[in-house]
């Protein structure tokens, strides 16, 4: 019996609105935790409250990609699981409606879902995550990484300058610098000039009429050198970036594709800072293979829905909550795998969907013959 398509356009409708709802949550869930885990870098390189509505506007990009499926999975089981439990379902067996009656319309709007998940991965996840640099990298180079009148520390080392003008220029310095735990000096300035290189990643204080004090622990001796100009340079990538270089996840396509056949030639001085090819093949797998996840969530998620208890009204989020730990924590092993070469990627990223697809097709069937 065909499908009514006033039927067909509710149920879409009606999980469309739940997985909007859904990914709503997990937008603002994984924003949150995105920025948790930067606040320490964040506080260190002085965002003001303007730098971290840019952040914030590129991590939503980032997060989206992963949180568009999972917001999905949570409407199909919520808009399932509520008509299994209204009997809804089971009217629609009566008047000869079988599993696809259900399922048709959660496919329809899956395929829309993995095209947005797709552009998302292809073209708005890597340029989010350089933006998302490039906010770092401006901040650090107007000199907020220093606020006058407070200690930094950066590194292995606490920075403290009384007072810095429009040019950057600074009055009172004083550095105390442990990077080293043999041999911990501090330095006292009159005056300096704060510059920061962009490129390096290169803080660079240039201090005037001050003095070093050297620390020799074993010993105990202690030395002093005056000097009336002292270059004294941080290494900032730790704050604001591990890598000088564009990294494997900041590659649109086609510079993976490059990078891909660069990283396969043999060269007679190969580049210390570059990834291996498994690498950017398992950045191109991730790519095409998480765009799919929502068409196996719908698979997954309506004989599950159908399964639901009438008085579980927390079933969905639970179901959804270990499904999406499930498929994203195979997804990292796999990412995991594929880039170190222990399995190819080809293989290594496609195992999520191969463990969903496998365990979707029982349940599809038993949902077909109408078992619980």
């Amino acid at each position: 019996m065909l499908l009514p398509r006033t039927l067909a356009r509710s149920m879409a409708a009606e999980v469309a609105i739940y997985a909007g709802l859904g990914c709503l949550a997990f937008l603002a869930i994984l924003t949150v935790q995105s920025l948790a885990q930067r606040l320490e870098d964040l506080a260190a390189v002085g965002l003001l409250w303007g730098d971290t509505f840019d952040v914030v506007r590129w991590l939503l990009p980032m997060v989206g990609a992963y949180a568009v499926p999972m917001g999905f999975l949570f409407g199909v089981l919520a808009a399932v699981g509520r008509m299994s439990a209204d009997s809804e379902v089971t009217a629609m067996r009566a008047c000869g409606l079988g599993l696809g009656a259900v399922l048709g319309p959660m496919l329809a709007v899956a395929a829309v879902v993995s095209l947005l998940t797709a552009l998302l991965m292809m073209q708005y996840e890597p340029l989010a995550r350089r933006e998302l640099r490039a906010v770092f990298r401006e901040v650090a180079s107007r000199g907020a990484i220093l606020e006058p009148g407070e200690f930094k520390s950066i590194g292995g080392r606490v920075i403290f300058v009384q007072s810095r003008d429009v040019d950057n220029r600074l009055a009172r310095v004083l550095v105390a610098d442990r990077s080293d735990p043999k041999r911990p000096f501090l330095i006292f300035a009159e005056t300096g000039r704060f510059v920061f290189d962009p490129e390096q990643l290169v803080i660079r204080l240039e201090l005037e009429n001050g003095d070093v004090h050297v620390e020799t622990p074993e010993s105990g001796l202690h030395q002093r050198i005056a000097f009336e100009h002292f270059d004294y340079a941080i290494d900032a990538s730790s704050l604001l970036d591990r890598s000088r270089n564009v990294r494997p996840r900041e590659m649109n396509l086609a510079e993976l594709a490059a990078s891909i056949a660069r990283a396969e030639q043999p060269s007679p001085r190969p580049d210390p800072s570059a990834h291996a090819a498994s690498e950017y093949r398992a950045q191109l797998h991730r790519r095409i293979a998480l765009p799919f996840a929502p068409i196996l969530f719908a698979a997954l998620g309506v004989p599950l829905g159908l399964r639901r208890p009438r008085a579980a009204r927390s079933w969905g989020v639970l179901v959804c909550t270990a499904l999406v730990v499930a498929y994203y924590t195979l997804l990292t092993f796999s990412e995991f795998l594929g880039s170190s070469g222990a399995l190819p990627p080809a293989l290594a990223l496609w195992i999520p969907n191969a463990a969903f697809g496998a365990a979707a097709i029982p349940l599809l069937w038993r949902a077909q013959r109408g078992e619980s």
